[in-house]
């Protein structure tokens, strides 16, 4: 009895994950399982096919409770028994843990660099410039931590490995605040998190050099796109969350950062300009929500410029403002696969954009991507479920040529 008292809530809680939206992985879902919980009429006669799938989800069940009771005992194995050089880790990666949070909430980049290498540093400089031009702080406080366990072996009395990767589990609250309003766009009071972090040992101390959490799953880790960022010399997050979610333009008209998500986000520089490509979930749960986002920003503000594509199925163009006009140009081909708008005021601009060269690199690529140039910044998206590679470096390639003829 129970057995099978822990075995219904073991059940419950996995299928509240699946179902729970409430991940930051964008994966979402309709609930899982608990979508066939109750067939229609019945006379309580046992179907085969019901009790095959019942036993294979209680084989799985058990198996995955017996891997955390084994993971649970090791951990409780890695705290009892500590060796001088454990203990060194604990301490030092607890300490810098909770500078990072504390940095982290205050910008403060320069002591970040203390402890992190140098690549990490940058990466995470950049992601708190991004937060900072969306005039946006993300506070993490009332930090509570539970559990800190070295997942690497140390098996050496003296030495430690070079790399080391430890498990914090915490509580807090987690905020992002609009610092221009003061309004509270996002909060989330967590009792536990679980986050791996990876750090590198010089011999001396240990430098941050990661963080991995449970939502970077392998679906939305993908090694070519981590690739990619690294020979065009960018960052690649696999689930950077909601903070980076804009508040312009018209696929994000109806964003909300409670539900909506960012994830395979690349970031880095292009000349002294922040760079973003990224996935973008307007609802996970819906697939016809999903896109692929680039955007630049410009030196300057403008109106408004659009450029449609005809073959787009998305409905956020039914969001132009009347404000706008439409406009022909002289590449029939072109007028054939898309649409022009612009503000009054913007009219000029729009044609210095789609001057020969650049209309002819857009017409080249995937005749899905339309374009949006809103206040100071170019949004340059796709309507995809998945994007590849290619799909990524033809967008930094757009992206790249749109900035090169409005960066005057």
């Amino acid at each position: 009895m129970e057995s099978t008292a822990i075995l219904t809530n073991v059940l419950l809680t996995l299928f509240g994950f699946a179902g729970g939206g409430g991940s930051s992985s964008g994966g979402g879902g309709g609930g899982g399982s608990s979508s066939h919980s109750s067939s229609s009429g019945g006379d309580g006669d046992g179907d085969p096919i019901v009790l095959i799938i019942t036993l294979i989800i209680v084989a799985g069940v058990w198996g995955l409770v017996y891997i955390s009771n084994k993971r649970a005992r090791a951990k409780k194995a890695m705290t009892n028994n500590s060796t001088p050089q454990e203990k060194f880790i604990h301490q030092e990666a607890k300490s810098i843990f909770r500078k990072y949070q504390d940095d982290w909430s205050n910008f403060n980049t320069k002591s970040i660099a203390k402890y992190t290498t140098n690549k990490y540093c940058e990466h995470a400089t950049l992601m708190l410039e991004l937060l900072k031009n969306l005039h946006r702080v993300n506070k993490v406080s009332n930090l509570g931590v539970s559990g800190v366990f070295l997942l690497s072996p140390v098996n050496d009395q003296t030495a430690l490995p070079a790399e080391v990767r430890v498990e914090f589990e915490f509580s807090g609250l987690d905020q992002v605040i609009d610092t221009k309003t003061n309004e509270t766009l996002y909060s989330n009071s967590a009792k536990k998190i679980t986050e791996t972090w990876t750090f590198l040992y010089d011999g001396k101390k240990l430098k941050l050099s990661g963080i991995s959490q449970p939502t970077e799953s392998a679906n939305h880790l993908v090694k070519s796109l981590a690739d990619f960022a690294g020979n065009n010399n960018l960052f690649y997050s696999p689930d950077w969350g909601r903070y980076a979610l804009p508040s312009r333009g018209l696929i994000f008209g109806n964003a909300k950062m409670q539900i909506s998500d960012i994830n395979n986000h690349i970031v880095g520089k292009w000349g002294d300009l922040l760079i973003q490509m990224y996935t973008y979930a307007e609802a996970p749960a819906n697939p016809n929500f999903y896109y692929l986002v680039g955007q630049i920003s410009l030196p300057k503000e403008y109106k408004g410029v659009i450029v449609k594509s005809r073959h787009s199925r998305s409905k956020v163009f039914r969001r132009i403002s009347k404000d706008y006009d439409k406009f022909e140009l002289e590449w029939n081909d072109f007028n054939d696969r898309y649409e022009v708008y612009a503000a009054s005021a913007d009219a000029l601009p729009a044609f210095e954009l789609l001057n020969p060269k650049f209309m002819e690199l857009l017409y080249s690529k995937n005749p899905d991507y339309s374009l949006e140039v809103a206040d100071n910044t170019i949004y340059i998206f796709l309507n995809i479920k998945q994007a590849t590679e290619q799909d990524y470096s033809d967008l930094l390639a757009i992206l790249t040529a749109a900035y090169q003829e409005l960066k005057q």
